[in-house]
């Protein structure tokens, strides 16, 4: 099962400032547990009974983080194959490494081109940070930024971060974030692990 990044995340609006964010974010995560709960196929790995939905911090202003990309990084505009769950190999184009301040810190996230459902382009941001394999799912979280070839600066909103589909089910294959792409710090927002009480694999 092929998943670089996930159906109903892609719900996510290429809005222009000014917009309602808070409003954006929760219909997103209601679209997000109607998806899971009702159309999304687990091949047979059902969750919980009575679970209603993934499960996610709340929204926090903190990690809607303005970022840099920086072009000039060796292997920018390379060809890469990130490894996945299933042992595949998945081919991507580097776009360089947005940074950003957080945790007291510069951080750096390579990020890779690609488009979502709509076929607008993003800049896919496969991550792990302090949380994962705690609070988070341990293979790592995504998080995609509408992008423009002529911008800079961009929205690093951390609230949008989703789990990949083979958080749910390991019928489907994922990239896993490259190991440049784990951060030293706790990112306490998006999505966490799915189920209370798992533990990620």
């Amino acid at each position: 099962m092929n998943d670089e990044h996930d159906h109903h995340h892609e719900e996510h609006e290429h809005h222009h400032q000014p917009y309602d964010w808070s409003a954006d974010l929760l219909a997103l995560r209601e679209a997000a547990s109607h998806y899971y709960r009702h159309q999304f196929d687990y091949h047979g790995h059902l969750p919980p009974d009575g679970w209603d939905g993934p499960r996610y911090y709340p929204p926090a202003e903190d990690w809607r983080l303005t970022s840099r990309l920086d072009r000039d990084v060796p292997g920018t505009g390379q060809a890469v194959r990130l490894a996945t769950s299933t042992g595949q190999l998945r081919d991507m184009a580097v776009a360089g490494q947005l940074v950003f301040e957080a945790g007291g810190g510069e951080q750096r996230l390579t990020a890779f081109l690609s488009h979502d459902a709509r076929g607008y382009e993003v800049l896919f941001v496969p991550f792990r940070d302090e949380t994962s394999g705690n609070e988070t799912y341990g293979a790592g979280r995504y998080v995609e930024v509408p992008y423009e070839p002529d911008m800079d600066d961009f929205e690093l909103d951390f609230n949008f971060a989703y789990n990949p589909s083979c958080a749910y089910s390991p019928a489907y294959d994922c990239p896993y974030p490259p190991p440049a792409n784990r951060l030293a710090i706790p990112v306490t927002a998006g999505e966490k692990l799915p189920f209370e009480g798992d533990l990620a694999h």
